[in-house]
């Protein structure tokens, strides 16, 4: 599990990484690399915050299962097995069924499938 954070988070700095310095080199095709850096860090920034917003509950608080327990997925209400009724007709879908119908046509090749 440590050697999987490890490289967790060396992808993530190298991602980091590419997206300040693409900016960077795009900002530099107008003579202005050093405002890429930082539109880049910034972005940078945006996506770290909404990463910490996204794994806290909607309270405002970590949640009680959190990433790092068994079951937990680091998201609130979430956790790994359900000893509900699963998903049709779940304890908050009154009206039963997978809640996927959108009202919109099937696609191509689902024809029939109502």
């Amino acid at each position: 599990m440590n050697a999987q954070r490890a490289l967790a988070v060396l992808l993530t700095v190298l991602f980091f990484a590419l997206v300040i310095f693409g900016m960077g080199a795009l900002f530099a095709t107008f003579d202005h690399r050093a405002w890429g850096h930082i539109v880049g860090a910034v972005a940078c920034a945006v996506m770290v915050g909404a990463g910490i917003n996204a794994a806290r509950g909607p309270d405002g608080a970590s949640p009680p299962g959190g990433a790092d327990r068994p079951g937990g997925s680091g998201r609130p209400g979430v956790s790994g097995r359900s000893s509900g009724t699963g998903r049709p007709g779940g304890p908050r879908r009154p009206g039963g069924g997978t809640g996927r119908r959108s009202g919109r046509s099937p696609g191509p090749g689902r024809a029939g499938r109502r």
